[in-house]
Protein backbone atom coordinates (compact mmCIF):
# COMPACT_ATOMS: atom_id res chain seq x y z
CA UNK A 1 0.00 0.00 0.00
CA UNK A 2 2.78 2.59 0.67
CA UNK A 3 3.96 2.09 -2.90
CA UNK A 4 0.48 2.94 -4.24
CA UNK A 5 0.38 6.05 -2.05
CA UNK A 6 3.61 7.25 -3.68
CA UNK A 7 2.31 6.77 -7.23
CA UNK A 8 1.03 10.38 -7.66
CA UNK A 9 4.43 11.73 -6.60
CA UNK A 10 6.19 9.31 -8.94
CA UNK A 11 3.94 10.32 -11.84
CA UNK A 12 4.51 14.01 -11.10
CA UNK A 13 8.29 13.53 -11.05
CA UNK A 14 8.10 11.56 -14.31
CA UNK A 15 6.02 14.30 -15.97
CA UNK A 16 8.41 17.01 -14.79
CA UNK A 17 11.35 14.98 -16.07
CA UNK A 18 9.58 14.62 -19.43
CA UNK A 19 9.02 18.38 -19.61
CA UNK A 20 12.70 19.03 -18.83
CA UNK A 21 13.83 16.55 -21.49
CA UNK A 22 11.51 18.02 -24.14
CA UNK A 23 12.61 21.56 -23.26
CA UNK A 24 16.26 20.58 -23.57
CA UNK A 25 15.47 18.92 -26.91
CA UNK A 26 13.80 22.10 -28.21
CA UNK A 27 16.78 24.16 -27.07
CA UNK A 28 19.23 21.81 -28.78
CA UNK A 29 17.12 21.91 -31.95
CA UNK A 30 17.12 25.72 -31.89
CA UNK A 31 20.89 25.86 -31.53
CA UNK A 32 21.33 23.26 -34.29
CA UNK A 33 19.14 25.28 -36.66
CA UNK A 34 21.14 28.44 -35.92
CA UNK A 35 24.38 26.59 -36.63
CA UNK A 36 23.02 25.19 -39.90
CA UNK A 37 21.89 28.64 -41.04
CA UNK A 38 25.33 30.09 -40.29
CA UNK A 39 27.02 27.30 -42.22
CA UNK A 40 24.76 27.82 -45.23
CA UNK A 41 25.36 31.58 -45.20
CA UNK A 42 29.12 30.96 -45.16
CA UNK A 43 28.79 28.60 -48.12
CA UNK A 44 26.66 31.12 -50.01
CA UNK A 45 29.28 33.83 -49.48
CA UNK A 46 32.11 31.50 -50.51
CA UNK A 47 30.37 29.91 -53.52
CA UNK A 48 32.12 31.01 -56.73
CA UNK A 49 31.59 28.00 -58.96
CA UNK A 50 28.80 25.59 -59.76
CA UNK A 51 30.54 22.81 -57.84
CA UNK A 52 30.48 24.95 -54.71
CA UNK A 53 26.80 25.76 -54.99
CA UNK A 54 25.97 22.08 -55.49
CA UNK A 55 27.53 21.35 -52.09
CA UNK A 56 25.38 23.93 -50.39
CA UNK A 57 22.47 21.71 -49.39
CA UNK A 58 23.98 18.24 -49.32
CA UNK A 59 22.56 17.81 -45.80
CA UNK A 60 19.11 17.25 -47.37
CA UNK A 61 20.10 13.84 -48.71
CA UNK A 62 21.32 12.62 -45.32
CA UNK A 63 19.07 10.51 -43.10
CA UNK A 64 16.37 7.99 -43.85
CA UNK A 65 12.60 7.96 -43.96
CA UNK A 66 12.33 8.26 -40.16
CA UNK A 67 14.27 11.52 -40.02
CA UNK A 68 12.33 12.82 -43.04
CA UNK A 69 9.03 12.02 -41.34
CA UNK A 70 10.16 13.70 -38.14
CA UNK A 71 11.22 16.77 -40.13
CA UNK A 72 7.79 16.96 -41.77
CA UNK A 73 6.10 16.65 -38.38
CA UNK A 74 8.22 19.49 -37.04
CA UNK A 75 7.32 21.68 -40.00
CA UNK A 76 3.62 21.01 -39.50
CA UNK A 77 3.79 21.63 -35.73
CA UNK A 78 5.71 24.88 -36.26
CA UNK A 79 3.13 26.08 -38.77
CA UNK A 80 0.18 25.29 -36.48
CA UNK A 81 1.46 26.17 -33.02
CA UNK A 82 4.82 27.91 -33.30
CA UNK A 83 7.66 27.46 -30.85
CA UNK A 84 5.91 29.26 -28.00
CA UNK A 85 2.66 27.42 -28.58
CA UNK A 86 4.41 24.06 -28.51
CA UNK A 87 6.04 24.83 -25.15
CA UNK A 88 2.76 26.01 -23.64
CA UNK A 89 0.99 22.94 -25.03
CA UNK A 90 3.50 20.58 -23.42
CA UNK A 91 3.07 22.32 -20.07
CA UNK A 92 -0.72 22.19 -20.40
CA UNK A 93 -0.72 18.49 -21.26
CA UNK A 94 1.58 17.77 -18.30
CA UNK A 95 -0.76 19.63 -15.94
CA UNK A 96 -3.75 17.80 -17.42
CA UNK A 97 -2.03 14.46 -16.87
CA UNK A 98 -1.45 15.24 -13.18
CA UNK A 99 -5.02 16.48 -12.69
CA UNK A 100 -6.46 13.42 -14.44
CA UNK A 101 -4.38 11.14 -12.23
CA UNK A 102 -5.64 12.85 -9.10
CA UNK A 103 -9.25 12.90 -10.32
CA UNK A 104 -9.19 9.16 -11.08
CA UNK A 105 -8.40 8.17 -7.50
CA UNK A 106 -11.63 6.15 -7.26
CA UNK A 107 -10.52 3.86 -10.11
CA UNK A 108 -7.96 1.03 -9.98
CA UNK A 109 -4.40 1.62 -11.18
CA UNK A 110 -4.97 0.33 -14.72
CA UNK A 111 -8.05 2.45 -15.24
CA UNK A 112 -6.28 5.53 -13.87
CA UNK A 113 -3.50 5.09 -16.41
CA UNK A 114 -6.12 4.65 -19.15
CA UNK A 115 -7.94 7.77 -17.96
CA UNK A 116 -4.74 9.84 -18.08
CA UNK A 117 -3.91 8.52 -21.53
CA UNK A 118 -7.38 9.28 -22.86
CA UNK A 119 -7.43 12.76 -21.35
CA UNK A 120 -4.01 13.72 -22.70
CA UNK A 121 -4.66 12.14 -26.10
CA UNK A 122 -8.07 13.79 -26.44
CA UNK A 123 -6.68 17.18 -25.45
CA UNK A 124 -3.77 16.89 -27.90
CA UNK A 125 -5.99 15.79 -30.78
CA UNK A 126 -8.54 18.50 -29.99
CA UNK A 127 -5.85 21.20 -29.97
CA UNK A 128 -4.43 19.89 -33.24
CA UNK A 129 -7.88 19.76 -34.85
CA UNK A 130 -8.74 23.27 -33.64
CA UNK A 131 -5.52 24.82 -34.91
CA UNK A 132 -5.82 22.95 -38.21
CA UNK A 133 -9.42 24.15 -38.58
CA UNK A 134 -8.40 27.77 -37.91
CA UNK A 135 -5.50 27.55 -40.33
CA UNK A 136 -7.67 26.00 -43.03
CA UNK A 137 -10.34 28.68 -42.65
CA UNK A 138 -7.74 31.45 -42.83
CA UNK A 139 -6.15 29.78 -45.85
CA UNK A 140 -9.45 29.50 -47.74
CA UNK A 141 -10.24 33.16 -47.09
CA UNK A 142 -6.86 34.60 -48.07
CA UNK A 143 -5.61 32.24 -50.79
CA UNK A 144 -7.80 33.61 -53.65
CA UNK A 145 -6.38 37.07 -52.91
CA UNK A 146 -2.86 35.66 -53.05
CA UNK A 147 -3.58 34.00 -56.40
CA UNK A 148 -4.87 37.28 -57.80
CA UNK A 149 -1.88 39.21 -56.49
CA UNK A 150 0.64 36.76 -57.94
CA UNK A 151 -1.25 36.62 -61.24
CA UNK A 152 -1.24 40.42 -61.60
CA UNK A 153 2.45 40.64 -60.68
CA UNK A 154 3.40 37.98 -63.24
CA UNK A 155 1.30 39.69 -65.91
CA UNK A 156 3.19 42.94 -65.21
CA UNK A 157 6.51 41.22 -65.92
CA UNK A 158 7.59 40.57 -62.33
CA UNK A 159 9.50 37.35 -61.67
CA UNK A 160 8.06 34.65 -59.40
CA UNK A 161 10.49 35.30 -56.47
CA UNK A 162 9.66 39.02 -56.61
CA UNK A 163 5.94 38.22 -56.68
CA UNK A 164 6.39 36.01 -53.60
CA UNK A 165 8.22 38.88 -51.87
CA UNK A 166 5.32 41.21 -52.68
CA UNK A 167 2.82 38.77 -51.18
CA UNK A 168 4.96 38.50 -48.03
CA UNK A 169 5.09 42.29 -47.75
CA UNK A 170 1.38 43.00 -48.17
CA UNK A 171 -0.38 39.84 -47.00
CA UNK A 172 -1.25 39.26 -43.34
CA UNK A 173 -2.05 36.13 -41.34
CA UNK A 174 -1.08 32.57 -42.16
CA UNK A 175 -0.17 33.11 -45.80
CA UNK A 176 1.79 36.22 -44.99
CA UNK A 177 4.01 34.28 -42.59
CA UNK A 178 4.44 31.37 -45.00
CA UNK A 179 5.34 33.54 -47.97
CA UNK A 180 7.73 35.54 -45.79
CA UNK A 181 9.44 32.29 -44.86
CA UNK A 182 9.63 31.26 -48.54
CA UNK A 183 11.09 34.68 -49.40
CA UNK A 184 13.74 34.34 -46.68
CA UNK A 185 14.66 30.86 -47.88
CA UNK A 186 15.07 32.11 -51.45
CA UNK A 187 17.25 34.97 -50.26
CA UNK A 188 19.75 32.66 -48.54
CA UNK A 189 20.11 30.48 -51.63
CA UNK A 190 17.53 27.73 -51.20
CA UNK A 191 15.94 26.77 -54.49
CA UNK A 192 12.32 27.57 -55.27
CA UNK A 193 11.55 23.87 -55.57
CA UNK A 194 12.80 23.05 -52.09
CA UNK A 195 11.18 26.11 -50.51
CA UNK A 196 7.78 25.25 -52.01
CA UNK A 197 8.29 21.58 -51.14
CA UNK A 198 8.70 22.41 -47.45
CA UNK A 199 5.83 24.90 -47.59
CA UNK A 200 3.54 22.13 -48.89
CA UNK A 201 4.12 20.29 -45.59
CA UNK A 202 3.21 23.37 -43.59
CA UNK A 203 0.12 23.97 -45.76
CA UNK A 204 -1.08 20.50 -46.82
CA UNK A 205 -4.04 21.71 -48.86
CA UNK A 206 -4.92 20.83 -52.42
CA UNK A 207 -5.13 24.45 -53.57
CA UNK A 208 -1.63 25.25 -52.37
CA UNK A 209 -0.34 22.00 -53.86
CA UNK A 210 -1.68 22.95 -57.29
CA UNK A 211 -0.21 26.42 -56.85
CA UNK A 212 3.28 25.01 -56.16
CA UNK A 213 3.00 22.65 -59.13
CA UNK A 214 2.08 25.56 -61.42
CA UNK A 215 5.03 27.65 -60.21
CA UNK A 216 7.51 24.80 -60.59
CA UNK A 217 6.27 23.85 -64.06
CA UNK A 218 6.46 27.48 -65.14
CA UNK A 219 10.02 27.70 -63.80
CA UNK A 220 11.13 24.57 -65.66
CA UNK A 221 9.15 24.76 -68.90
CA UNK A 222 7.69 28.26 -69.07
CA UNK A 223 4.13 28.93 -70.16
CA UNK A 224 1.20 31.22 -69.43
CA UNK A 225 1.33 31.30 -65.63
CA UNK A 226 -1.36 33.96 -65.37
CA UNK A 227 -3.90 31.81 -67.22
CA UNK A 228 -3.06 28.80 -65.07
CA UNK A 229 -3.47 30.78 -61.84
CA UNK A 230 -6.75 32.27 -63.08
CA UNK A 231 -8.06 28.78 -63.86
CA UNK A 232 -6.95 27.58 -60.42
CA UNK A 233 -8.78 30.48 -58.77
CA UNK A 234 -12.03 29.61 -60.57
CA UNK A 235 -11.62 25.94 -59.59
CA UNK A 236 -11.17 26.87 -55.94
CA UNK A 237 -14.32 29.00 -56.00
CA UNK A 238 -16.28 26.12 -57.54
CA UNK A 239 -14.92 23.69 -54.92
CA UNK A 240 -15.91 26.06 -52.12
CA UNK A 241 -19.47 26.25 -53.43
CA UNK A 242 -19.61 22.46 -53.77
CA UNK A 243 -18.37 22.01 -50.19
CA UNK A 244 -21.11 24.26 -48.88
CA UNK A 245 -23.69 22.22 -50.80
CA UNK A 246 -22.31 18.96 -49.39
CA UNK A 247 -22.46 20.36 -45.85
CA UNK A 248 -26.10 21.31 -46.30
CA UNK A 249 -26.97 17.84 -47.65
CA UNK A 250 -25.16 16.01 -44.81
CA UNK A 251 -26.33 18.32 -42.01
CA UNK A 252 -29.12 15.98 -40.86
CA UNK A 253 -27.00 12.83 -40.26
CA UNK A 254 -24.24 14.86 -38.63
CA UNK A 255 -26.69 16.52 -36.24
CA UNK A 256 -28.26 13.14 -35.50
CA UNK A 257 -24.85 11.75 -34.59
CA UNK A 258 -24.21 14.65 -32.20
CA UNK A 259 -27.58 14.18 -30.48
CA UNK A 260 -27.06 10.42 -30.12
CA UNK A 261 -23.59 11.02 -28.68
CA UNK A 262 -24.93 13.46 -26.09
CA UNK A 263 -27.75 11.21 -24.90
CA UNK A 264 -25.58 8.72 -22.92
CA UNK A 265 -23.76 11.59 -21.22
CA UNK A 266 -27.08 13.16 -20.30
CA UNK A 267 -28.41 9.86 -18.91
CA UNK A 268 -25.25 9.31 -16.85
CA UNK A 269 -25.60 12.82 -15.43
CA UNK A 270 -29.22 12.19 -14.51
CA UNK A 271 -28.19 8.90 -12.86
CA UNK A 272 -25.54 10.68 -10.80
CA UNK A 273 -28.09 13.11 -9.32
CA UNK A 274 -31.17 10.85 -9.14
CA UNK A 275 -29.64 7.52 -8.14
CA UNK A 276 -26.07 7.86 -6.82
CA UNK A 277 -25.95 4.18 -5.83
CA UNK A 278 -26.31 3.08 -9.45
CA UNK A 279 -23.61 5.53 -10.48
CA UNK A 280 -21.27 4.05 -7.87
CA UNK A 281 -22.00 0.56 -9.25
CA UNK A 282 -21.18 1.83 -12.72
CA UNK A 283 -17.85 3.43 -11.77
CA UNK A 284 -16.79 1.54 -8.65
CA UNK A 285 -17.25 -2.10 -9.68
CA UNK A 286 -15.26 -4.05 -12.22
CA UNK A 287 -18.30 -5.07 -14.26
CA UNK A 288 -19.61 -1.51 -14.34
CA UNK A 289 -16.23 -0.19 -15.46
CA UNK A 290 -16.13 -2.73 -18.29
CA UNK A 291 -19.62 -1.64 -19.36
CA UNK A 292 -18.58 2.01 -19.20
CA UNK A 293 -15.48 1.28 -21.29
CA UNK A 294 -17.49 -0.65 -23.86
CA UNK A 295 -20.06 2.13 -24.17
CA UNK A 296 -17.36 4.80 -24.57
CA UNK A 297 -15.47 2.78 -27.17
CA UNK A 298 -18.58 1.96 -29.19
CA UNK A 299 -19.69 5.60 -29.15
CA UNK A 300 -16.28 6.77 -30.34
CA UNK A 301 -16.19 4.16 -33.09
CA UNK A 302 -19.68 5.09 -34.26
CA UNK A 303 -18.84 8.79 -34.39
CA UNK A 304 -15.69 8.09 -36.38
CA UNK A 305 -17.63 5.95 -38.86
CA UNK A 306 -20.33 8.61 -39.30
CA UNK A 307 -17.71 11.33 -39.71
CA UNK A 308 -15.93 9.24 -42.31
CA UNK A 309 -19.12 8.56 -44.24
CA UNK A 310 -20.26 12.18 -44.30
CA UNK A 311 -16.87 13.61 -45.28
CA UNK A 312 -16.31 14.12 -48.98
CA UNK A 313 -12.84 15.03 -50.24
CA UNK A 314 -12.59 17.35 -53.21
Amino acid sequence: MPVFSLLPAIVLIAVLALVVVVSCGLLVRYQRLRRQVKQRLVLVAAAKAQSSTSRLFQWEQQGGWLSAGWHRLQLRADALFGQKGQRLGLLGLSALAVLSWQAGAIFPLGWRVLLVSLAVGTAALSAYWLMQYRQHRAFEVAFPQVLGQVSRAVAAGVSVPQAIAQVAAYQQGVLGREFALIRDQLEIGISLKQALHEASYRLPYSGFHFFTVALLLNEENGGQLRAVLHSLSRTLHANAALKMKIKSLTAEPRMTAVILACLPLLLIGVMFFKNPASFVNLTGTEMGQWVLGYVSGSMLLGLLVIQRLTKVRL
